[in-house]
């Protein structure tokens, strides 16, 4: 993978290159996703200084058998509180990605996304931004969240 910082400066550099009659979909989406990630965390109406103080990454239904991935930014992260992401304060100016065609269904998109936005926290660059926010957590849109990162409490 070519990391989170350098994507177009790269030009596709460590990213697995396909047979040449072949496709590579998952490739293609993970570069995808991660510049759509870094530009929604860049927009400073989602700073965590603009009140945003956790990040939700929502999989849902989009068309029967079509499923995305969307970026809410709630005002409040009380872990004692079930319904904490629905105090939906922003959303970035491209909130949605569609997932791939090959994602079978919702579940199938919240391990995908979980699998993502985990890598993102791991990597220095993404990470360091992703983690200015105390809750970080993956979900289907109507269901349970998954916490995947929160600040250990002072």
């Amino acid at each position: 993978m070519t990391g989170w910082i350098n994507l177009d400066a790269a030009g596709g550099a460590g990213m697995p290159q396909p047979a040449p009659d072949a496709y590579c979909e998952d490739a293609r989406f993970e570069d995808s996703f991660r510049r759509w990630l870094l530009g929604a965390i860049g927009e400073p109406a989602g700073s965590w200084r603009a009140g945003v103080r956790a990040l939700c990454f929502n999989v849902h239904p989009i068309t029967p058998g079509d499923h995305a991935v969307e970026l809410i930014g709630a005002a409040d992260c009380d872990p004692a509180a079930a319904d904490w992401a629905l105090d939906e304060v922003w959303l970035p100016s491209r909130p949605r990605l569609a997932l791939p065609g090959d994602v079978a269904d919702g579940d199938d998109g919240v391990l995908l996304v979980r699998r993502l936005v985990r890598a993102a926290l791991a990597d220095g660059f993404a990470g360091a931004r992703l983690k200015r926010y105390p809750r970080i957590a993956v979900g289907h849109v109507d269901g349970a969240l998954d916490v995947l990162w929160e600040r250990a409490p002072i």
